[in-house]
């Protein structure tokens, strides 16, 4: 993982929560969450001089911190699905979505948040029920080590699911051929 790359993230968001874990210290924002070892505990003023940030633009960020990790971290817990990442991406009100299915359901995780990984091509995913989280939470795994937490976005718009239809109609009809829809 490129420490750098969630450097840029932060930034860019402007949301900032610290989790302070049994085995790591967490950094992320409210949809993304990634493990941090070996640095001394962080706090609000650590982070601003991590992120090299001057007090008026750190006026700008909100800024959280949590004594307490209270999603599991362990790498591997009981009743862990394996999602596969489909060879797809979809622009969506702004979003670029990454599409991962298993056990017939779909979760879009944004693909900003797998900038911070070295090589995304080497990822796997996991769904993860968590007690703590009423929420569904994605662990990103780097071989058989959690590498992040990443929540899904919840999609219920109408709109999304016509054009998605729509788009496999088309196609649909370009590679087998047919009649106009």
């Amino acid at each position: 993982m490129k420490f750098k790359k969630i450097q840029t993230l932060l930034r860019q968001i402007k949301t900032i929560q610290i989790w302070h874990g049994e085995s790591a210290q967490w950094i992320g924002d409210s949809a993304a969450l990634y493990p941090i070892y070996n640095l001394p505990g962080l706090n609000e003023r650590a982070m601003q001089t991590i992120l090299d940030i001057d007090d008026d633009a750190w006026d700008k960020f909100d800024f959280e911190e949590f004594p307490i990790m209270k999603l599991n971290e362990e790498d591997v817990i009981e009743d862990m699905k394996q999602l596969d990442r489909l060879d797809i991406t979809l622009y969506w009100k702004g979003r670029e979505l990454i599409p991962l299915v298993g056990e017939g359901k779909i979760y879009y995780i944004q693909s900003k948040y797998l900038k911070p990984f070295d090589d995304d091509m080497l990822l796997t995913y996991w769904l993860r029920n968590d007690p703590a989280s009423l929420n569904p939470i994605i662990g990103v795994q780097e071989g058989m080590c959690l590498a992040g937490l990443v929540m899904p976005i919840m999609i219920d718009d109408k709109v999304f699911c016509e054009t998605l239809y729509r788009v496999y109609e088309l196609t649909k009809r370009e590679v087998y051929g047919g009649s106009e829809l």
